[in-house]
This record gives C-alpha cells, structure tokens and sequence, in this order.
C-alpha cells in the first residue's frame, strides 16, 4: 500500500476552533475525527505516514457533552492557513459547512494569527476619539428611501448633519443605480455634511456604501477617502470577506459592516463568532446587526452574545461598536443604552423621520434621549 509523508518542518504552533455537534455522544465523535481529515488534507488517513497524521491533520483536543449536543475543541498548525483569510476560513469549516448539524462556537487565534489579522484600525476607542464623542452612545442614520435623487439625499443627509449627528450612512440598498450614481452622491452628501458641520463646529462621518464586485470596492473607498467623507459601509457576505480585510488593511478610514446576506451563515457559525470574532478579524470598526424587538428575529440572549462577542477580550484586535438596528425608535433608546452599555451605535433610521417634519430638531431629540440614558446608566452603575 501507498504511503504519503512530508518532510517539511512544521513549527507546532496551531490554532483552535471550538464546533458544537448535534449528534449523538459516538456519532458526534465520528463527525469531529471527519472534520480532523477534511479540514486538512482530505485524503484516506491510512494512506499517510505519520508525520501527516500528527502535524498536519487536526487534533481533537477536548470533547465534551451537552444536553443534546457534543463540544468539540480541535486545533489546527498553523501553517495550513498560509497567512490568507480565505485559507483560514477554509480550514475552520470550508467543505464541513455541508456537513448537517455542526456549528463554529469559538475561535482561539495562535500568535502568528494574531500578526496576520491586526483587525479594526479604530475600534471603540479610536472611533470615539475621532469623533470626539466620549459621554454618550453614537448616534446613526442612513439616508433613505431608495430611489431618491442625489439632490434630495445631500439635503437631508445636511439637516441631520445640522442637527449633531455622529454618523450618516448610505442605506445598504443604494449603490450605483441611475437615480442616484455612485460617484455623483457621494460627493454631494460629502459636500453638504461638510457645510453643515462648519456652521456647527461638530463633527459629523459619512459612510457610503462602496460594496460591490471585488474589481470596483477599493476603487470606491478609495474615492470615497479623497474626498474625505469619514468613514465607508460594506456588506462582507456579498462582496466578499478577503474584500473586506483588504479595505481595512489598505484605506485608512473607519469601517461600518452591513449584515446583507449574513443570515445564511447562522446555521454554521454562531452569533457571538458570526457578528462578533470575524467582524473583529475582517477589520469592522461598527458591525451592524438585527437588534431584538425589531423587524427581525434575533433574541435577546442572541443580542447579547453578539455583544460579548465584540466588546470580549480576542487579542489583539480592538474591541468594536455593536449597532443594533431594524425598526429601532427613540423609544427604545433607555432600554438599549441599559442593554448594551454606552459602547453602542444607536442607528435609528425610518423612524427618526417620525418623530416629526423638522429632521434637524428630531436629532436633537434624539441626542437628548440618548445622553438622558447614558445619565440614568451612570446612576444605576
């Protein structure tokens, strides 16, 4: 019989991912020593000398019972990842995506991961800093509805800006469509928010949506930084998660992370790793996710290891802003600020037009209620 070995030097260093199995105690063992061979050298074990078997194919390293499932630790060395995320994302669950019933619980990073993946370049911090916002959440708004002129966008994008909002982000929905182009909207909504801000000496970011096809990304943020707009949006399940990791590596400007065709990826990765550890690796300095109460179906408990999952120690990436969102309101405000902390991006977008035909006066209130939360947290702590 034919025997396959390497003579390549490994260093011993690997990382860990955790995985939940729903299997039966002898089934779900099976199904990790699988992912041990596929998630590696997806070849006949037998057939491999035992350098392979010991360096390069996954270790299970701990296996324990749950109520109705197994929690499985198995490493991998680090050298399979070839310092490429998409490798990486490849190892943990590439062809086992397909397999039923396993699910990425956990991702411990070894320390040449840690080099790789330097993660957000702002962070919790560096956003506030940039911002000059340090007693009270961030306050959001997208621009919308879809198919309004680039006009009509710059002049509402101003009043909000007038008003003392932090952040003005393109809606996820607007890209490059003929009523409003790309290029043509974002220099106005640039224009005007800057107008707007030298009449209030505060400081307001405008990120636009630069998702697209991989070829056009960096070419838009890239405008979207020599115009100095602040800060850009992007959807990583649809442009591509190395696409994401480049912009945070190569433009220099905070990153908000749109959760667009995320929710696909909920039956393999869960939430707090999902919205959580990989926002944080891909390079996110604000992820944006369906808050409970909303449009959406996410629970609070779920809300709530998104938000371990952010803000949880993961060195050394920089901790990250939750934007809870989806059909949020003012008066969800308290509630929210209690629930999350200050560390929160509120982003109220339909609603906050709401609250009355004066945009500029109803981010006023929005601010207000927002500080007035932040006041009653402090008291409560």
């Amino acid at each position: 019989m034919i025997e396959y070995d390497t003579d390549f030097h490994l260093s011993g260093e690997r990382f860990k991912v955790i995985y939940r199995i729903l299997e039966p105690p002898e089934r779900a063992k099976e199904v990790a020593q699988l992912i041990c061979i596929e998630q590696t050298i997806e070849f006949p074990i037998e057939l491999t000398g035992e350098h392979i078997k010991k360096s390069v194919v996954g270790q299970i390293e701990d296996l324990s019972q749950e109520a109705s499932s197994t929690i499985v630790t198995i490493s991998y060395p680090v050298e399979v990842v070839g310092q490429e995320l998409t490798q990486f994302l490849n190892v943990i669950l590439g062809n086992c995506s397909l397999f039923p019933n396993v699910k990425i619980v956990d991702l411990h990073l070894c320390d040449t991961l840690k080099n790789i993946f330097t993660g957000p370049r702002y962070g919790i911090d560096g956003l506030r800093k940039l911002l000059e916002v340090y007693d009270r959440p961030l306050l959001a708004t997208a621009i919308k509805p879809l198919s309004l002129s680039a006009d009509q966008l710059a002049d509402m994008a101003y009043k909000l800006a007038l008003g003392g909002i932090d952040i003005i982000k393109d809606d996820h929905g607007l890209a490059d469509q003929p009523f409003a182009k790309f290029e043509e909207r974002v220099v106005k909504v640039t224009r005007a928010i800057k107008k707007a801000t030298r009449e209030t000496g505060s400081r307001t970011l405008y990120a636009p949506n630069v998702t697209g096809s991989e070829s056009v990304v960096l070419k838009r943020a890239n405008f979207v930084k020599d115009l100095d707009s602040g800060a850009i949006l992007i959807a990583p399940a649809l442009t591509g998660f190395s696409a994401t990791i480049t912009l945070s590596q190569q433009v220099s400007l905070p990153i908000l992370s749109h959760p667009a065709f995320l929710g696909g990826y909920l039956s393999i990765v869960d939430h707090r790793v999902l919205f959580g550890k990989i926002q944080r690796i891909l390079g996110a300095d604000v992820c944006i996710f369906p808050n409970y109460g909303g449009r959406f179906t996410f629970s609070k408990s779920e809300c709530a290891e998104i938000d371990k999952g952010l803000k949880e120690p993961f060195e050394p990436l920089r901790t990250v802003f939750p934007a809870p969102a989806g059909g949020m309101n003012i008066e969800k405000i308290g509630e929210m600020v209690e629930f999350y902390g200050k560390d929160v991006v509120l982003l109220i977008g339909g609603a906050l037009h709401k609250i009355g035909p004066n945009l500029v006066e109803n981010v006023k209130i929005f601010k207000e209620k927002a500080l007035e939360a932040s006041r009653t947290l402090s008291r409560i702590s």
